[in-house]
């Protein structure tokens, strides 16, 4: 068994922007204005922006071209 492998992901877990932009292969920028306007959900506390990482993956299949 190997024990190296990454803990799974919690449904409820929260990331950055910076994380957000790396899973998407995004700039921070693109990130931005995606969350400005809607497109990707995100939470606001006060200077911290956090997102819903099965809310991130739900936008992307929503957007899916073909």
């Amino acid at each position: 068994m190997d024990t190296n492998e990454p803990p799974p992901r919690h449904e409820l877990e929260l990331l950055t922007e910076a994380e957000v932009a790396a899973l998407l292969k995004i700039c921070r920028w693109q990130l931005y204005k995606w969350r400005v306007a809607g497109v990707i959900p995100s939470f606001k506390t006060g200077w911290a922006v956090r997102f819903r990482a099965s809310e991130v993956l739900a936008a992307l299949e929503r957007h899916r071209v073909s």
